[in-house]
């Protein structure tokens, strides 16, 4: 069953800004190979180290976390998959997501 949305687009739910650096990073674009729901939990694991929308320092790019979260809108997950995301005992970072 698909988790169901209040008809918002993506970009409402995110600062606008945000979105925008988020669409035209290279990291976002390489996400794209990225195809299951397992892939994007793995990639979670190994790079995220912060939960915080901005990168940290003078770079102001957006956050891997918040490419990845992005990712996850476009995926449209199952109430299992976000189930799976709230219990998952790896790491803090995955359950952050949701």
């Amino acid at each position: 069953m698909e988790i169901q949305t209040c008809g918002k687009p993506i970009d409402s739910l995110l600062e606008k800004v945000l979105c925008m650096n988020i669409l035209s990073s290279d990291y976002f674009k390489e996400l794209y190979r990225l195809k299951t729901y397992h892939e994007v939990v793995d990639e979670i694991y190994n790079q995220v180290d912060h939960v915080e929308p901005w990168m940290t320092g003078n770079c102001r790019g957006p956050s891997t976390a918040f490419c990845l979260l992005y990712k996850f809108f476009t995926m449209k997950l199952t109430v299992k998959q976000m189930h799976g995301l709230l219990k998952h005992p790896d790491s803090p970072y995955i359950r952050a997501f949701f």
